[in-house]
């Protein structure tokens, strides 16, 4: 994700897996500016199925002529459906996504950011944290942001940390370190 203050993607209908927000368009001939929410570029490239989505609406299906990275983290695409620098202006804020259905099968302990948030997460020792609010991304990792009430913990999203994740249950077990852990005692 860049740096740059792009909308945070909010949380699609479950029918779309939000893959990026266009910010601007870039150039004459309808190419458009993304803020990723996904890993890379690659990801994009190999979906056969994106969409154009707006206030959990599809407006329509796209597909990829050329694309590259910006040098400041975000993705420029030319999709064949859109024309023109204007259509592209018109796109600001719409989600590029893909069906929930087309989602690709994840290896075992590996998950996607969509299936986390809103997880109530508890320690080893069986104290609740809170929920996961957003994963933020940090210089070296993903951070999670878990809220209990009007406390906040910050947890880095590191595999050694996470010790059990129930997606049925909507359940994550975590090893706080001892820096984090001190954080915690009133």
């Amino acid at each position: 994700m860049s740096n740059h203050s792009a909308p945070n993607p909010e949380p699609a209908p479950n029918d779309f897996i939000v893959l990026g927000t266009i910010v601007r368009p870039h150039g004459l001939k309808g190419e458009v500016k993304i803020s990723l929410a996904c890993s890379g570029l690659d990801r994009f490239k190999s979906c056969s199925s994106l969409r154009l989505v707006k206030d959990g609406k599809e407006l329509k299906p796209v597909s990829m002529m050329r694309s590259f990275a910006h040098p400041d983290g975000d993705v420029i695409i030319r999709f064949k459906e859109v024309v023109g620098v204007d259509e592209a202006e018109s796109l600001r804020g719409v989600f590029v996504a893909i069906p929930a259905a087309d989602r690709a099968n994840l290896p075992a302990d590996s998950f996607y950011l969509d299936d986390l948030v809103g997880m109530a997460v508890v320690t080893t020792a069986g104290d609740d944290l809170g929920r996961i609010e957003e994963v933020m991304d940090g210089v070296a990792n993903g951070v999670f942001v878990i809220r209990k009430l009007e406390k906040e913990t910050l947890l880095p999203a590191l595999k050694s940390l996470i010790r059990e994740v129930d997606l049925n249950n909507r359940r994550m077990v975590v090893e706080l370190p001892e820096e984090i852990d001190a954080d915690n005692e009133d």
